[in-house]
């Protein structure tokens, strides 16, 4: 096995020399894209995380010096992928060489079969919202109904999926439609920045949507022109220019209480634009309404495209019917019959086509780059490659999965929580990159943003275990502010007992022992550690740790089909196992694939280790500011947290804990 592994290790970096030339230099595929901005290698830029507890760089005392706080935190992505035993390391996706090399994997003698039993147990509370058809004013029903809460094996299986792709280090994707792989979902995300703490966001913002006039010494101004996009009834759009010209709030009959919502006011000869509150803004724009809708400069898809693709824009949606003329009003206010769809807006072009466009002058633009551009040269590498976790769980069309779950029910005595209202969840703001890339400063005006072309993404969101007193306080305070379609729930009390099974089919000895260690973490991680599981909802808020005991049962083939009774009873060929041997299998297979990489592997399962560990929440020696640490950052009493503002950088998992700690 130790030879095969060095094989596949001397394979990948052939792969490597064959793609980029004799030349090229493995180590350096394992940093972040480029690795030239400052010290910007994944080694470097770890370790100056760690090791920034001290003051901050600048020393300018504006900076808020309390840590940013965060219900969740990140494990580093790999530096190497561990590929399936079978698997060339060729990087040419699934060819018919990998079926073959799959069926004869799969299909070879001393593969096991059997099943894994295991026991739930709820250390916080448990909700797994099922399918409701109820009012939105009636409570939202736990999975399987309030009389036979169930766990999905689906969500089991989720979960135990990403600890297996952390344990295997295996590849991390970007989601694939139709396939239903991958690990995130791929998009452009979008930015406003006109007066930003951090000096280079505001200048990037700056270089794509202003200008300085002629003369050179006056102030910058908008790039964005006035016009209105019209939609044909061909279902192609363009943007017809205009003018327009600044109106003041002040001394002005009835505008001025139009200052604090975007809206548009329509009338035969303009448009007036209003885009919300903003501090100290007492002007609105009027443009007016072309002559003609005669001259159309081209918006290319793509552009449509990127502007639905913004999820957090909170103004109008131009794109919205509602927000324009539609149908007959569009042909009414344009005199043109072949326009279906009229909306006002401000734009910029380039090459005589749209670049991109908004309802105000200084609207949100995308970042030049993507997210699946800040993976690390050697995830991209991987990406089209198998790994161990491929071949157990599935690789799309090309095959299914050797692992199956069962829905988990209640043994023993069921405990319900009442029905609440649950303190506000909050989704996922992967523009705050100050939190969701690697910052290896201290220094805010250095920071990474989604613009740089160096910066790597932070890796596996994963959240904190809470102190139980607040895991246990869930319901929604008189304080809070009540969200729109929020529904009461009623999740499982602490204490609650679940048993389900995972059957598994022709595993290798490396294979299963990969999957019992994902599942047995508790014995590996060491120390006073006691690592619990995260599963279900409302995680950001204490909800879904749990507690995992495994019992693994293997068929004895051989026994089973040699022998038809046993002790005058049909002979099943199951015994128990003791896992031992399995994990040693893969940790073997897995260190001599990993060779130097080991170091930088032992740090992700570190991450992933304090990530999971109860006692930092709940330990006799429990950090001493948890509840704070793993607390929100918020705006209260219409104050904005500093750390919000000044977009205070999320610390590594280690040094989050030492600075709560303290």
């Amino acid at each position: 096995m130790a030879k095969k592994a060095k094989n596949k290790h001397a394979a990948s970096a052939a792969f490597f020399q064959r793609v980029n030339g004799p030349d090229f230099d493995i180590k350096k595929a394992t940093e972040p894209r480029g690795g030239g901005r400052g010290g910007q290698g994944r080694s470097g830029g770890y370790n100056n995380s760690y090791g920034n507890s001290g003051a901050r760089s600048n020393g300018n005392s504006k900076y808020p010096s309390t840590p940013a706080s965060a219900s969740y935190n990140f494990v580093r992505l790999p530096s190497h992928v561990i590929p399936a035993e079978f698997y060339d390391g060729n990087f040419e996706g699934v060819t018919k060489d990998v079926m073959d090399a799959y069926r004869d994997h799969v299909t070879q003698t001393g593969t096991h079969t059997g099943y894994i039993d295991l026991t739930i147990t709820t250390e916080t509370p448990l909700f797994i919202g099922g399918p409701s058809k109820q009012e939105d004013t009636t409570p939202l029903e736990f999975y399987g109904g309030q009389n036979n809460p169930t766990i999905p094996g689906s969500s089991l299986k989720g979960m135990v999926k990403e600890i297996f792709k952390i344990v295997t280090a295996s590849s991390f994707r970007p989601y694939q439609r139709g396939t239903g792989l991958g690990d995130f979902e791929d998009r452009y995300l979008y930015f406003r920045d006109i007066a930003s703490a951090i000096k280079p966001l505001k200048n990037y913002y700056a270089e794509r949507m202003m200008t300085t006039l002629p003369c050179g010494d006056g102030p910058s101004v908008p790039k964005a022109k006035p016009g209105f996009i019209i939609q044909t009834i061909d279902n192609n759009y363009f943007v017809v220019p205009s003018s327009m010209k600044k109106y003041s709030y002040l001394n002005n009959d009835g505008m001025e209480r139009k200052m604090n919502a975007p809206s548009i006011d329509w009338t035969d000869k303009y448009v007036n634009i209003h885009t919300g509150a903003m501090r100290s803004k007492k002007s609105y724009m009027r443009i007016t309404k072309p002559c003609t809708f005669g001259k159309r400069i081209p918006i290319p898809q793509s552009c449509i495209e990127s502007y639905a693709d913004d999820k957090n824009r909170g103004t109008l949606d131009l794109l919205d019917k509602r927000t324009g003329k539609s149908d007959d009003a569009a042909k009414s206010y344009t005199r043109c019959e072949d326009i279906k769809f009229v909306v006002p807006c401000f734009f910029t072009e380039k090459d005589g086509v749209v670049e991109h466009f908004g309802h105000g002058r200084y609207y949100r633009i995308a970042y030049d780059l993507k997210i699946s551009n800040h993976l690390p040269n050697s995830l991209e590498q991987h990406n089209n490659g198998v790994d161990l976790c491929d071949s157990v769980f599935g690789y799309g069309d090309n095959w299914a999965g050797r692992v199956s779950f069962s829905d988990a029910h209640v043994q023993g005595t069921l405990k319900m929580c009442p029905s609440d209202y649950p303190h506000p969840l909050m989704g996922p703001n992967p523009t705050s990159f100050q939190l969701y890339l690697e910052q290896n400063v201290d220094d805010h005006n250095t920071y990474n943003h989604w613009g740089h072309e160096h910066a790597s993404l932070r890796g596996y969101k994963m959240y904190w275990h809470q102190p139980l007193a607040k895991a246990k306080d869930w319901t929604r305070t008189a304080e809070e502010k009540e969200i729109k379609g929020t529904r009461k729930i009623r999740p499982v009390d602490v204490g609650v007992t679940f048993t389900s099974r995972i059957h598994f089919e022709r595993l290798s000895d490396v294979e299963l022992g990969a999957l019992l260690m994902s599942l047995n973490l508790d014995q590996y991680s060491g120390g006073q550690r006691r690592t619990y599981y995260k599963l279900g909802m409302g995680k950001s808020i204490g909800f879904g740790s749990i507690k995992l005991d495994t019992d693994v049962t293997i068929f004895d083939n051989n026994s089973r089909y040699a022998v038809l009774f046993a002790d005058g009873a049909w002979n099943t060929g199951k015994s128990t196992t003791d896992s031992k041997h399995y994990v040693q299998a893969f940790t073997t297979y897995r260190d001599d694939v990993l060779g130097a990489d080991k170091p930088a592997y032992n740090a992700m399962l570190e991450d992933l280790y304090m990530m999971m560990d109860w006692n930092i929440a709940n330990g006799p020696n429990a950090a001493k500011n948890w509840t704070e640490g793993i607390s929100m950052m918020t705006i209260k009493n219409n104050k904005m947290d500093e750390r919000i503002k000044y977009r205070s950088k999320l610390d590594m998992p280690k040094s989050f804990i030492e600075k709560w700690s303290k």
